[in-house]
């Protein structure tokens, strides 16, 4: 019974939603021909790589993993050891 209440209620809020996704009839404008050439004028500004991008080497992170998964597993097994819990 509660279900066939609430799909009117579900329908009324849709005609007030919908309304808000469709496009206004306003005719779109002509892109400006400088914006255009500005940006493509510019776009090999953004491909380009930093300077002494390849003279830095990141560190491997692999060493740094090692280290953290070997001190989490001795502080749990040092926890169980502590408080064995009950037997």
């Amino acid at each position: 019974m509660a279900r066939s209440s609430f799909l009117p209620l579900l329908l009324v809020a849709a005609l007030f939603v919908v309304p808000a996704f469709v496009p206004s009839p306003a005719p779109r404008s002509v892109p400006n021909a400088a914006a255009t050439s500005a940006a493509a004028g510019l776009l090999p500004l953004l491909v380009v790589q930093p300077a002494m991008a390849e003279d830095y080497m990141m560190p491997p992170s692999w060493p740094f993993l090692a280290i953290f998964a070997v001190l989490a597993s001795a502080l749990l097994v040092v926890g169980n050891f502590i408080f064995p819990g009950k037997k």
